[in-house]
């Protein structure tokens, strides 16, 4: 796949272009919550409160504004656009280093929403911009460096965010790098080679909200491609569930620290980037849809032993301990162990998934739809992913445990992926 980036210069500047807007946002936002949490919130309720508007403010422009961005990428030059967008992240940040060295919640609180849109405009240009920089052979390798890169993007960004701003200077040191890494970003997009707008006569609908819905109604009639949307939203259904509860879950279950926690971030990155290069190797560049009720399937079986082994394992002993286990000591004690190489086991197969997905979604959309196809998909996994914390908030007011939902989120999986398996075949057959 790496032979992409050295024979095609377009998409190697639009790839570090993309990963550097993928960390720059993951930087801010975990560093806002650290900030949050340590600096700016005096009690617990406080605290939550905080913590879960930032993460609605990021997400609210997917909802208001995809239709509007997907529109504007079909009807203008993809590149230009990415070139104003990029420009506009160096402005957004500049707003983020003055928030933070002023340490204003409202200021900082605007400026994750006005990220939360920007990357709202750049998602359908980075998605539909690909099939028209790479043949159709190296699509799915050219979607798989973009899937695995983007979550490398999103741990490093969340990680360094997250323990920069509580070290000396941190918050000096955050503003600066902001700044550098937004320039950087633009830097590279302009060295991207033009390429030519697909559908000059569209008319673009600024009402965000009837334009939504005739959005997705023009767009419901490809049934492939709207297969795909849905199939990539449970996954970010998925991803956005199990991601969100880990810190809980490694504390509270597996009874270790914040080392851990980070190491299971990051087996799930490395096993997305890992299961996005084995597909592309697997399906050797082709679309191969009659696997992917059994990857769900697998997911499903992992979750299942992870909560048997915390339940039979050695649940008895860790509750004897008084102290949290750091790193070196959960990977000596067998089987908590064993649940981090399930976790990364799960990512593979999510890394598996989804890759196929993103092809079948840019392939069979018509080139002068493909942006808005994006934007579709980037509403509902906004709207799968907001599903996802409405369900954990009621399990935990109906007093379930976590394994519990677990466990329950395991059998509708596997639901699912009779669903998934039943209409690939149904689309298959259409489309012999």
């Amino acid at each position: 796949m790496l032979h992409l980036l050295r024979s095609n210069p377009a998409f190697f500047y639009l790839f570090l272009s993309q990963f550097l807007g993928a960390f720059n946002d993951n930087f801010f936002k975990n560093a806002l919550i650290m900030f949050i949490t340590f600096k700016l919130s005096q009690s617990p309720e406080q605290t939550g409160l905080l913590i879960t508007l930032a993460a609605g403010l990021f997400i609210l422009p997917f909802f208001l504004f995809s239709s509007l961005a997907g529109q504007l990428a079909d009807r203008y030059t993809k590149t230009e656009l990415i070139k104003k967008i990029n420009l506009a992240e160096v402005l957004v940040m500049l707003l983020g280093a003055m928030s933070l060295l002023n340490q204003q919640i409202e200021l900082l609180l605007m400026t994750l929403f006005l990220m939360g849109t920007q990357s709202t405009f750049f998602g359908p240009l980075k998605y539909s911009v690909l099939p028209e920089m790479l043949d159709k052979q190296s699509l799915m390798q050219g979607n798989a460096l973009f899937s695995g890169s983007t979550f490398v993007a999103i741990l490093l960004g969340s990680i360094l965010g997250a323990v920069g701003i509580l070290i000396e200077d941190g918050v000096q040191i955050m503003a600066v790098s902001l700044i550098v890494v937004s320039i950087l970003g633009y830097g590279l997009s302009l060295l991207i080679s033009p390429t030519v707008a697909q559908n000059k006569d569209l008319q673009v609908n600024v009402n965000i909200f009837k334009s939504t819905w005739k959005t997705i109604a023009l767009c419901r009639p490809y049934q492939s491609a709207f297969f795909a949307v849905l199939a990539i939203s449970w996954f970010w259904f998925l991803g956005a569930l199990l991601l969100s509860q880990i810190p809980a879950f490694v504390k509270y279950d597996l009874k270790a620290d914040d080392s851990v926690v980070v190491a299971f971030l990051s087996v799930f990155t490395m096993g997305i980037a890992l299961g996005s290069a084995m597909v592309t190797r697997w399906f050797k560049g082709q679309i191969v849809l009659n696997r992917h009720g059994l990857f769900l399937g697998g997911m499903s079986f992992c979750l299942g032993l992870i909560v048997l082994l915390i339940d039979i394992g050695s649940v008895a002993q860790i509750n004897n301990q008084e102290a949290l286990m750091d790193l070196t000591t959960f990977l000596t004690v067998w089987p908590m162990n064993a649940v981090l190489l399930l976790f990364l086991l799960i990512a593979i197969l999510g890394g598996a998934y989804i890759v196929p997905l993103y092809t079948l979604l840019q392939t069979q959309t018509p080139l002068k739809l493909r942006a808005r196809m994006v934007a579709v998909n980037n509403i509902m996994n906004a709207l799968f992913m907001v599903l996802s914390s409405v369900l954990i908030m009621i399990g935990y007011a109906l007093s379930l445990s976590l394994m519990t939902m677990l466990l329950l989120l395991a059998v509708f999986n596997v639901l699912v992926a009779f669903m998934v398996q039943h209409t690939q075949k149904n689309l298959n057959s259409l489309n012999r």
